[in-house]
């Protein structure tokens, strides 16, 4: 039914290819309830322990702190998943005092309902909204962990020194086939301009120009406040390093990696590296500045995560095993990256935040 779906629009960009087979409401691989977890094709932190929700939950109060204890605090999530990681932080934070509420940004029903059962115990904390226009004008801080990896990309292609946009065509038959349309969009030339003489003829990579509408609204609808993004990716000089010639594009599909994004269309995750630098240009283009940049691990062991660790956990095997791998560059702790961007006046932001008082590598996104 859905390649029939995909053969109406037929031929169309790899970028609503993506967006369709990622978010058709009926057919869409999260349309379907498609989470990370063990049963899931993907894990992500809050997924392997609590540690990691209630270690950002000390982050997200020094920055309540910063604002001034406001009353109407809010955190603010995007792409929650199951619901782990908010019910880790209001657990966390109701431990040590604070009524923080919390809003997610949920657009399919059937990934709500698993939310509201994880969370049940929190029920009167919480509110959901479908997309993020309908967000109330807020103070706080908007977070999300693995959501702008799944944002739909161009994907691009370098032909006899020309740069052509990856398209695809569903034949009668059910084959997907692509085929190269010239690229004209002046956004994305500028992106690639610095890189493009480097690779070599087939070099493919992708842009997302999707995320820029993302920071539009969100600067609309942020008062004062802190954006935390957690994902995987590269500054910008790495994600278009000449030797990166495949690009960075992944599909999952019952926790295996495969390289071809026309396998079982809706049925697979499919996802590409965040280019840190872009969001640093966007952040800054609709009022944001941009605070720090480090690497997952150096960031949760700077806030603390060992005393986490003794606060929460049983300290058993399975949980020993679950720190190492939010911090240690074998699991998540080099692959990840947190990038934190703030809406504030100058004075009421004095001291750097405690997440990067062991590494703040801000600078690589201004290379």
């Amino acid at each position: 039914m859905f390649l029939n779906i995909l053969s109406q629009e037929s031929p169309l960009t790899f970028e609503k290819y993506m967006e369709l087979s990622l978010y058709h409401p009926k057919y869409g691989y999260y349309a379907r309830g498609m989470l990370p977890g063990k049963k899931g094709d993907y894990i992500t932190s809050p997924c392997i322990s609590k540690i990691f929700g209630a270690t950002l939950a000390r982050q997200i109060i020094e920055m309540y702190e910063i604002l001034g204890e406001i009353d109407d605090f809010l955190i603010v999530e995007a792409g929650a998943g199951h619901g782990f990681l908010a019910g880790d932080i209001l657990e966390y934070t109701v431990k040590k005092g604070y009524k923080f509420n919390y809003l997610i940004i949920e657009p399919f029903s059937s990934i709500r309902k698993i939310q509201e059962e994880t969370l049940n115990a929190f029920k009167e904390k919480i509110k959901w909204v479908k997309n993020l226009r309908d967000l109330p004008k807020f103070r706080g801080v908007f977070l999300s962990n693995e959501l702008f990896d799944s944002f739909p990309v161009k994907l691009i292609q370098k032909k006899d020194d020309k740069i052509y946009e990856v398209c695809i065509k569903v034949e009668k038959n059910g084959n997907i086939k692509e085929f190269l349309r010239k690229l004209e969009d002046e956004k994305i030339l500028r992106i690639i301009e610095p890189y493009f003489p480097f690779w070599e003829d087939g070099y493919r990579t992708e842009v997302c120009l999707k995320i820029e509408e993302f920071y539009k609204d969100l600067s609309e609808k942020m008062e004062e406040g802190f954006i935390i993004t957690i994902d995987y990716g590269y500054p910008r000089q790495d994600y278009y390093s000449s030797e990166r010639s495949k690009g960075t594009l992944l599909c999952y599909y019952e926790h295996k990696a495969i390289s071809d994004p026309y396998f079982k269309p809706g049925e697979i995750d499919i996802t590409s590296h965040v280019d840190f630098t872009l969001l640093r240009e966007f952040g800054e283009k609709y009022g944001f500045s941009n605070i720090g940049f480090t690497q997952q691990g150096s960031f949760l062991v700077a806030l603390g995560i060992n005393e986490v660790f003794y606060e929460i956990s049983e300290k058993t095997w399975k949980d020993i095993e679950s720190l190492k791998f939010l911090i240690f560059p074998e699991g998540f702790g080099t692959s990840h990256w947190v990038l934190v961007q703030a809406k504030l006046p100058k004075e009421k932001f004095k001291k750097e935040l405690k997440g990067f008082s062991l590494s703040n590598r801000i600078y690589l996104l201004y290379k």
